[in-house]
């Protein structure tokens, strides 16, 4: 399935390998790739298959960011297609994206639809009505509710941003903070309590036991390309990011994950991650990101093509990938 170039693809904060994964993904079929960054020496700014554009960063002044991305689309000589890789583009362009349809295609949920569902407490309220597995977890508003809560905590438990995880991650080197303990869990509390942590039981097991479904979805939330896969290795481990996935097709995985989907309305790119439970081989949510993720290059080299599959949708010549995908492929980050 092959794409003509009838707009220009637009990577936003093209800083990893996920945004490479995009610019590649495209260029291969055809696709103009525009790759931005607010660091010229950003990894797809390097991309020999993409144009490349300096934007002010949407985290330091979203204001800006927006401000320069809409100067952008008035220079193009065709739509755009916008394509984030971070929550924070996501973010800065939700409150005025009325005003950028006028020059992009914005192949996501509508930002008021969106907008609760980046706070993970309304994820796992969500998961909770159509009886999907979450993890034991409690959001105190204040150490009085920590205290009352921790009796009935089951530990080791971790803290994690409701919203914002890249700032847990600019604040501390690290996407949680762990506690095996009662005392270590106030420590931690103190230390994070102004990024709304929420506090949740462990699930047991290694890297390994991380699974994906990786899609797009169209407005209608009609599924039109869908992966599985799960990480081998994670750094730092137990709590980190990916260094090592494999793509294996699991079509139960897929099918309870696209129900939460439905249950949240969610129309675009996403990664729904779970970790597979040993205790009772359930699959319990991790996260919904509703973007691109690391690793979205193993997808397309596996033979689901999700950027392209966004990519034809926003353009009016929707594609669907049949279910089902190879099962033999690596991906690892060196």
């Amino acid at each position: 399935m092959t794409a003509r170039g009838d707009a220009v693809a637009v990577v936003l904060q093209a800083s990893g390998p996920n945004a490479l994964g995009i610019i590649r993904s495209l260029a291969s079929e055809g696709v103009p790739v525009m790759a931005t960054d607010r660091d010229p020496r950003a990894m797809g700014l390097r991309s020999r298959h993409a144009r490349k554009v300096v934007l002010p960063d949407p985290v330091d002044d979203p204001a800006a960011f927006v401000d320069e991305l809409e100067v952008l689309g008035r220079t193009l000589h065709m739509r755009g297609v916008l394509f984030p890789t971070h929550d924070e583009a996501i973010e800065a362009i939700g409150p005025h994206e009325q005003r950028l349809a006028e020059w992009f295609d914005i192949p996501w949920s509508p930002w008021p639809h969106l907008a609760p569902y980046l706070d993970k407490s309304a994820q796992h309220a969500a998961a909770r009505r159509i009886g999907f597995p979450v993890p034991a977890t409690v959001e105190p508003a204040d150490e009085a509710d920590l205290g009352a809560a921790i009796p009935d905590l089951r530990f080791p438990v971790i803290l994690k941003p409701r919203v914002d995880p890249a700032g847990l991650t600019r604040a501390f080197g690290r996407q949680v903070l762990e506690a095996a303990d009662a005392e270590e869990l106030r420590a931690q509390w103190h230390r994070a309590a102004a990024h709304l942590p929420q506090v949740s039981e462990v699930i047991p097991g290694g890297d390994e036991r991380l699974w994906t479904l990786g899609s797009y979805r169209d407005a209608q939330g009609r599924p039109l390309a869908s992966f599985t896969g799960r990480k081998l290795r994670q750094w730092p481990p137990g709590f980190g990011t990916a260094r090592a996935a494999e793509a294996w097709w699991d079509p139960g995985l897929a099918k309870r994950c696209h129900a939460l989907l439905d249950e949240m309305g969610f129309h675009g790119i996403s990664q729904v991650e779970v970790k597979r439970d040993p205790r009772d081989g359930r699959d319990y949510l991790i996260e919904v990101n509703p973007r691109s993720w690391l690793w979205i290059s193993l997808p397309t080299e596996a033979g689901v093509n999700i950027p392209l599959a966004a990519y034809l949708d926003a353009v009016g010549r929707p594609g669907t990938w049949p279910e089902g995908h190879r099962s033999d492929i690596r991906w690892v980050l060196a």
